[in-house]
């Protein structure tokens, strides 16, 4: 096969594209990248000398039929499977870190899909096969390494529930994308090579013209296939259509002047960017409320210690209770009194605990939970954040702890949607499990000291539906419970994020507020104290959670998808 195959020959450098072009003819006095008339659908035709689509329509076809069958996982982010390089690789590796229960299933299932990658690229984009390949392969290697770190980033954000993981990884993500996405498209057509291509996309401001609608293309299937998952099947050839809409765009030289574009597209971003910052205003706390009968426990999260978590910050006053009628649980049990640190009100019970304490064995919790609520005053209140709900809700649904009448759930996290084994055991999750270990001081750098070996680790996070088999054992009647979620963190609740029901009396809106700062934002403040005083909670803007299916297909997939 000859170089004149795929188009004709040029030097390096150039941005012509297509045959040559006979003196005279009506084409020869056209710019290139200009079109005939015709329409959209002639401007996107294949031209002359172009490898035909028909590799990426098979792709399509294949993965169909695999989540039919239910090889893959029939999950929003299957549709990425037919993306535009490199985010179809970086499905494959989402999928094979969360399923492979062993390092050979892994390194075999990365090799198969490598092989597939490279041979599907290689036959999309002009050139002698031999360089073609030698092009996809040395494009595929180069960004292995930083998408299987977003993807095992993200993974971690799924299995710890920790929402900075998972935005940090997304971010990561958009960055290495649109970087290598233009690349493949851009190289001479008779001797692809990556470092002229490089070069050439970055003085067409990566293709941004093209790449920004197609993510816009891309998000609106994605939250179809979120909210309708019996339309995913249907989805993969319609986002395969867009890949090779994208792809025919990209292949053409751009018009205009590009860096005025990518200027633009960055103003743009810029501007979206600082309109979701600005909305971002603290709500109104609300009317400082009468005192209140009884008292307030509070209760913080994993890896907190004495005066050591936001929730020891809540303004108590403002909730009705005074530092008389306040107390702290301590995850080392009972005691006469912690360090205060940064609390707000002094530590006058409980002995003095380490973040090792909260990674104690479940049950253990709960049996100094019960003890620290036995002579509490009553009405109680307790208000536990994050890790400390699932300490709690078990305590009061086993009978243990009949003081307690009112819950309030502080960031919850309804289910614990992937897991991984014990260290050096084969089963589901191996490799993203060792992985997970091995990264820990990456989370360590978010503030995020965890053993992932730990006894509640293993017992909550490690073991899928742990968390919501939890929650599913039903509260006393008398009990009345609120649930405050963060909006941050609704990515990481693959089946919704709504808990009001049987036990749970009522949902606030989720707050644009991160899950570590829940308890000390005047939101939290108003919604808790309607909550008290009997009133529903403030309406919810319907766009509040649209984000959910925007963010999901981006995710790791569910144990049960």
């Amino acid at each position: 096969m000859t170089p004149s195959s795929f188009g004709a020959r040029g030097s390096p450098g150039t941005d012509t594209a297509g045959p040559a072009t006979p003196a005279g003819s009506r084409r020869a006095g056209r710019k290139p990248g200009t079109r005939r008339s015709g329409g959209p659908a002639a401007g996107l035709a294949p031209r002359p000398g172009e490898p035909s689509l028909w590799p990426l329509a098979a792709l399509a076809a294949v993965v169909t039929l695999l989540t039919l069958t239910g090889v893959l996982p029939r999950w929003p982010g299957v549709v990425h499977a037919v993306a535009l390089p490199p985010l179809d690789l970086f499905t494959d590796l989402r999928i094979l870190l969360a399923r492979a229960p062993s390092y050979p299933v892994f390194l075999l299932g990365l090799t198969l899909a490598l092989t597939v990658r490279i041979t599907v690229l290689a036959a999309l984009i002009p050139g002698p096969w031999r360089r073609r390949l030698r092009f996809a392969a040395l494009y595929h290697l180069l960004v292995l390494p930083p998408l299987l770190l977003a993807a095992q980033l993200d993974f971690m954000a799924q299995a710890l529930l920790y929402a900075r993981l998972f935005w940090g990884a997304i971010g990561f993500l958009a960055v290495v994308w649109l970087v290598a996405a233009p690349v493949p498209w851009q190289s001479a057509p008779d001797a692809p090579g990556l470092r002229t291509a490089v070069a050439r996309s970055r003085r067409r401001a990566l293709r941004v013209e093209v790449l920004l609608p197609y993510v816009v293309v891309l998000l609106g299937i994605g939250v179809l296939a979120d909210r309708w998952p019996g339309l995913i099947p249907l989805l993969v050839p319609v986002s395969a259509a867009a890949t090779a809409g994208a792809i025919l765009l990209l292949r053409r030289p751009p018009g205009g002047r590009p860096p005025l574009r990518g200027a633009v597209a960055a103003l743009v971003l810029a501007v979206l960017a600082g309109a979701f910052v600005g909305t971002r205003t603290e709500a109104d706390p609300g009317p400082r409320p009468e005192p209140r009968s009884g008292s307030i426990l509070l209760m913080s999260g994993i890896n907190s210690g004495s005066g050591q978590g936001a929730i020891f910050e809540t303004e108590v006053e403002r909730l009705g209770y005074d530092c008389d009628t306040t107390f702290y649980f301590s995850y080392a049990g009972p005691g006469d009194g912690q360090p205060r640190g940064a609390a707000h009100c002094p530590i006058v019970t409980g002995a003095p605990y380490v973040p090792e304490d909260t990674q104690r064995p479940v049950a253990e919790q709960v049996d100094v939970f019960v003890e620290q609520v036995r002579e509490l005053p009553r009405p109680l209140v307790v208000a536990a954040h994050s890790h400390a709900v699932w300490i709690a809700w078990r305590a009061i649904a086993e009978g243990r702890a009949p003081q307690v009448d009112a819950l309030v759930l502080v960031g919850p996290f309804p289910e614990s949607p992937v897991g991984y084994p014990p260290a050096g055991e084969d089963a589901t999750g191996r490799v993203a499990g060792d992985l997970l270990r091995s990264l820990m001081p990456v989370a360590d750098l978010m503030d995020f000291r965890f053993d992932a070996d730990a006894p509640a680790a293993l017992e909550l996070l490690a073991t899928p539906d742990a968390a919501s088999d939890i929650l599913a054992q039903p509260l006393p009647d008398d009990v009345r419970v609120l649930s405050v979620t963060s909006a941050t963190d609704l990515p990481l609740m693959p089946n919704g994020w709504r808990l009001a029901g049987e036990n749970v009396e009522a949902d606030v809106c989720p707050l644009r507020v991160p899950h570590p700062y829940l308890p000390i934002r005047p939101a939290f403040t108003r919604e808790v104290n309607r909550f008290l005083d009997g009133e529903p909670p403030t309406a919810c803007p319907p766009w509040r959670d649209w984000g959910i299916p925007l963010s999901r297909p981006f995710g790791t997939p569910p144990h049960d998808a």
